[in-house]
């Protein structure tokens, strides 16, 4: 299969990388270093200490979990409600190559999901629904999903949607699916972080959505350990940046 990026994906990743830490605090820090040799001292130097601030504190748990905190839902989902649904539509998170298994694999995020799903699906009785395309090129990543729940949970997905690129065609593809089995009220799972901008998408396309978060924003520990950066935390912030930004564009959409 070839490897062929959606259109728009590129320039929405290239974009992102932009607007977001760590590449807009390099940025910031470069325009200081210049007007700091141009003889601005004052003022660069003042940009430079503002991008390695901000660089610092993106990297800190403490700060990733209040970013997330925003978007993560307060309440998780309860089996009994699972239950009066009518599927668990999983949102694909992404894939990767993994040399190791001789193909591509889910990645953490994927795999969180699948695995919450399938707990969700054993203790109701509700059936799996699959979606996610493949926006880099290559495998879609509802196939992906399915090889992993045959082969690890022996378990089936009633429906797999491998087209999406985004989203919202998850949404739309998905609702389509759903409609031609009279399904309209689902449970939703995906990150935590995620769903806030899910959601709306799929209650656009007239279902009823039941949030099934997972993979929420969570430490071990606590006080000067949560100041403490780390790669994961910048990664986190970096992620609910993004939500963020998202959610902005939809708003603005709607707007005009």
């Amino acid at each position: 299969m070839p490897v062929e990026t959606a259109p728009g994906v590129l320039a929405r990743l290239a974009l992102g990388s932009v607007l977001l830490p760590p590449v807009n605090m390099l940025l910031l820090a470069a325009v200081g270093g210049v007007l700091a040799w141009r003889g601005r001292r004052r003022l660069g130097l003042s940009l430079l200490v503002l991008a390695a601030l901000v660089t610092y504190l993106m990297a800190t748990p403490r700060v990733a979990i209040w970013l997330n905190a925003g978007l993560e839902p307060s309440e998780i989902a309860r089996v009994p409600d699972v239950a009066k649904t009518g599927a668990i539509v999983v949102l694909g998170g992404g894939k990767k190559p993994a040399p190791e298994y001789g193909g591509n694999e889910l990645t953490a995020d994927s795999s969180g999901r699948l695995r919450y799903a399938v707990f969700l699906s054993r203790q109701s009785g509700v059936p799996l629904l699959l979606t996610g395309g493949a926006p880099l090129g290559g495998e879609p990543e509802a196939w992906v999903m399915q090889r992993t729940l045959t082969r690890d949970y022996r378990i089936e997905p009633k429906w797999v949607e491998s087209e999406a690129v985004n989203t919202e065609g998850n949404a739309r593809l998905a609702a389509a699916m759903l409609r031609t089995s009279g399904v309209t009220h689902i449970t939703l799972v995906s990150q935590a972080w995620h769903l806030k901008r899910a959601i709306p998408l799929f209650e656009a396309q007239g279902l009823k959505v039941l949030p099934a978060p997972t993979g929420f924003t969570r430490y071990d520990g606590g006080g000067l350990v949560w100041w403490l950066p780390s790669g994961r935390a910048m990664q986190e912030s970096h992620q609910a940046l993004r939500e963020y930004v998202g959610l902005l564009y939809h708003a603005l959409g709607k707007a005009s």
